[in-house]
């Protein structure tokens, strides 16, 4: 905590790519309302890669990020938002890298206009689960398997635009 305490006076906290957390730093974040983006659409995709594994599994609409309230859980706390891609022709690997950049300027668009915690978080339903994966799941077979089967550009864009939107809580869509 001595080591982090010139980044412990803040405003607002925003956890992205970070391990498990624990301890004092996790105590410290839930009483600051920290939030996370999670790379995937949690509930129904949690653990690692899970932008990857909606498009190995066919689903391309659910590729996204999810922002939700720090808990001591492992991206288990309640959701403000899911930020996802707009329709668009683009290379499936593309789509995980947009979902990033939308789902940063979610955080950046809610606490400009100050209305990030005027979204009410709600919890995970975990029975919508559809995957929750582990690093060692992703081998080369896999990623060999998804390369001759991933959907064309043109593919994509029909999938984002049959997407469901109320499976999301408070669609952000850029």
């Amino acid at each position: 905590m001595q080591a982090l305490a010139p980044a412990l006076e803040s405003d607002y906290y925003v956890v992205f790519g970070a391990s498990f957390l624990k301890g004092r730093l996790v105590d410290f974040l839930i009483e600051k309302r920290a939030i996370n983006i999670h790379m995937g659409a949690s509930p129904y995709y949690r653990g690692n890669s899970c932008n990857f594994w909606a498009i190995h599994d066919g689903h391309a609409d659910y590729v996204s990020g999810t922002i939700h309230m720090i808990t001591k859980g492992l991206d288990s706390g309640p959701i403000l938002l899911h930020a996802l891609p707009r329709p668009q022709a683009v290379d499936p690997f593309l789509l995980g890298m947009i979902s990033v950049d939308v789902a940063q300027n979610s955080v950046v668009h809610h606490i400009k206009n100050g209305t990030l915690y005027d979204l009410q978080p709600v919890p995970q339903d975990r029975s919508l689960e559809l995957r929750y994966t582990k690093n060692v799941e992703f081998t080369d077979d896999v990623a060999a398997r998804y390369l001759g089967v991933r959907p064309s550009p043109e593919a994509i864009r029909g999938i984002l635009e049959k997407r469901d939107l109320s499976k999301f809580i408070n669609p952000f869509v850029m």
